[in-house]
């Protein structure tokens, strides 16, 4: 048996924190050591997944790259995704975890287990059969070249770290995240988090709730600002949830076409086809076939003026007017914009400049991705390079 003459440090439990330390622990000659500050590794995970685990998507890599947001430099994501694209990760998945997946009618794979319980168990066992540690209820203080210090004093040597201490979406006791100081103290670039893949506040009538709320308005095509989306939303008190939303949601005014699949002049034809004298929302009921929910946005949030002519609200159904006032905060999206500047990393490496060592991977980064597996994916593939490279800097680090 060869001795572990290298000690690497990981710094969370995420799936960005679990792939380095899968990566690492090929190598015989690298101790690795897990460090989670909560008593209990994987939140996020287990929150994430917690009703139907998305673990990647079936787009090719080029269009797989272009979802992706940040300060990362042009052509990064490309080259990343390459190295550990989705198929890879899929097969570490059910080969080294034996987690059966699946791919879903919307391009999306999951576990077939469909929470992220079960591939969280077994993702620590194949870690600790691998000679992995994991050290619970320790938060970091500092970073060096050399290692970390602990809260209470305590320093823990390393030939390298890794860190994926996580983005600020779900943490309504740690706001802001404490680890931004620790960056901050060294003059390193932390762009402000905010929210991101969040629902969005819209002034319902109190009525409308009444009737509706917590229905959805499905097959909807939702436009903003940042474009078009497809989906379906979610009417909740404080306004609209869903993958829409999601991906384009923007303060300001958007639009609903609750009709996607059918024309203008279709709508407008259906609508004069009516023989009964019966007023344009009347015909709409009789002809249209729309759910409670989309019948009830237009009783009550409709412009009066819009439902006084079968044109105008045959217009309506494929425009209708919809005011985005706020994201949720943070402790509700489901991801967050924001984290380290990518100058403040070698795009290689992933390796801090400032301090020659310590690599950064996953949500902390500054990136973000639609929800639907990208969000995983990206973790997972930075925490892919972020080991690759750690385990490099430690072999060949002169001591």
């Amino acid at each position: 048996m060869i001795a572990k003459s290298r000690q690497v440090l990981v710094i969370g439990t995420g799936p960005a924190a679990l792939m380095a330390a899968s990566r690492l622990a090929l190598h015989p000659e690298i101790k690795v050591q897990l460090i989670e500050k909560r008593k209990a590794p994987g939140r996020k995970i287990l929150i994430a997944g917690s009703s139907g685990l998305n673990i990647t998507h079936e787009l090719p890599v080029p269009e797989f790259a272009s979802q992706y947001r940040g300060s990362a430099p042009a052509g990064f994501w490309a080259p990343v995704l390459t190295k550990f694209p989705p198929r890879s990760w899929i097969q570490f998945l059910e080969n080294e975890l034996k987690q059966e997946t699946f791919l879903g009618t919307s391009r999306r794979y999951f576990v077939r287990e469909m929470k992220a319980s079960k591939m969280l168990r077994a993702w620590l066992q194949y870690l600790e059969e691998k000679g992995v540690t994991l050290r619970t209820g320790a938060e970091i203080s500092d970073i060096t070249s050399s290692g970390v210090c602990l809260e209470g004093g305590e320093i823990v040597n390393a030939d390298a770290v890794v860190l994926a201490l996580g983005g600020a979406s779900y943490e309504p006791e740690e706001m802001p995240l404490r680890w931004i100081r620790i960056f901050e103290q060294k003059g390193i670039r932390v762009e402000e988090f905010r929210s991101s893949n969040a629902g969005y506040e819209v002034a319902w009538k109190k009525e409308f709730l009444a009737e509706v709320e917590g229905q959805p308005l499905k097959n909807c095509v939702l436009t903003t600002a940042l474009g078009s989306k497809r989906g379906e939303l979610v009417i909740t008190r404080y306004g609209l949830e869903g993958t829409p939303v999601y991906t384009l949601g923007c303060v300001g005014k958007a639009q609903l076409d609750l009709l996607p699949e059918v024309s203008h002049d279709e709508v407008l034809r259906k609508l004069s086809s009516v023989k009964e004298n019966l007023s344009p929302l009347r015909r709409v009921k009789k002809k249209l076939g729309l759910s409670e929910s989309t019948l009830a946005l237009l009783y009550h949030h409709a412009p009066r003026a819009e439902l006084s002519s079968v044109e105008s609200i045959s217009r309506l159904l494929k425009r209708f007017p919809i005011d985005l006032t706020s994201a949720r905060p943070l402790t509700e999206s489901i991801s967050s914009s924001g984290g380290i500047h990518f100058q403040e990393v070698d795009a290689e490496t992933l390796m801090l400049r400032k301090v020659p060592g310590v690599f950064c991977a996953g949500e902390m980064l500054d990136w973000d991705a639609p929800t639907g597996g990208f969000l995983i994916q990206g973790a997972v593939s930075t925490g892919y390079r972020a080991g690759e490279a750690a385990a490099r800097f430690a072999l060949e680090r002169v001591t």
